[in-house]
């Protein structure tokens, strides 16, 4: 996993939009609880990945529905 086993958390907010302040409103503010759920795996290589979207040799890195929210 390389340097995600140093991490605590990691946020991958893909097109924020115009206000991509909007994240770190979303993160910092204590009134707000955000739930983060993968609509699909995350696998560990391309090479993972299976042409008819049958499970691969290696399971993935984050599983599909992997997350948590901020009162987790």
């Amino acid at each position: 996993m390389g340097l995600l086993r140093h991490l605590d958390a990691l946020v991958a907010a893909w097109l924020p939009g115009s206000e991509g302040s909007g994240v770190a409103d979303v993160l910092f503010d204590e009134t707000v609880d955000f739930k983060g759920k993968l609509p699909l795996p995350w696998f560990r290589s391309v090479r993972d990945l299976q042409p008819d979207h049958s499970p691969g040799p290696n399971p993935p890195l984050f599983p599909m529905g992997f997350g948590l929210s901020k009162a987790e």
